[in-house]
């Protein structure tokens, strides 16, 4: 049985006009673990994950008494890109441990522990519980109803899993296209 002692720390920075349907405005957010090496443990390794997410308002409409702009269309652009590595082993050990729940899945919903690509199989992209990722998301997205928020949207995606740096291809990306909706619920989410 493994045991690990990490510390992890967010830093993230958030200028979106909206929570459910944004227009404007980007969200960035950057994951580090560090685990092991003298925390203890029997699992070292060093983890980073960079979230940079961007809203771009396509075309505007005058509306209501105040003649406030406001947007239906809007662009949304993703771009995620994870890294972990082993560290030197901290114990009496020569084997250092980085545990399945800390590496890279990608393909399905992504849920509970992998990452989104719509149209493959759960978990079924790249390189099964890889070391790198990387994913690029683009999104059109056209609102119909503020309360409850409801917008459909056309998508394209490509990402990938790899186990190491000698391996991973910027070019060598699965791709999925497609349309979709969503529906944001008081209470449900």
């Amino acid at each position: 049985s493994n045991s690990g002692v990490s510390i992890s720390q967010i830093i993230s920075r958030d200028n979106r006009n909206h929570p459910e349907f944004p227009t404007s405005g980007s969200k960035f957010t950057w994951t580090t673990t560090f685990s092991g090496s003298f925390l203890g443990g029997d699992e070292d390794y060093h983890k980073h994950v960079f979230d940079i997410k961007w809203f771009s308002p396509i075309y505007e409409l005058n509306y209501g008494r105040n003649n406030t702009n406001i947007s239906k269309f809007a662009l949304f652009q993703n771009i995620k890109i994870g890294v972990v590595k082993e560290l030197p082993p901290s114990g009496n050990d020569d084997r250092s441990i980085i545990p399945p729940s800390s590496r890279f899945l990608m393909g399905g919903s992504g849920i509970p522990y992998g990452n989104m690509l719509r149209g493959y199989e759960e978990n079924s992209v790249g390189t099964y519980y890889g070391n790198i990722l990387f994913k690029y998301s683009l999104e059109f997205r056209v609102s119909l109803s503020e309360n409850p928020t409801m917008y459909i949207l056309a998508f394209m995606e490509a990402g990938n899993v790899w186990s190491d740096f000698n391996q991973a291809d910027i070019f060598e990306l699965n791709r999925s296209v497609g349309f979709g909706g969503r529906i944001f619920m008081p209470m449900l989410g």
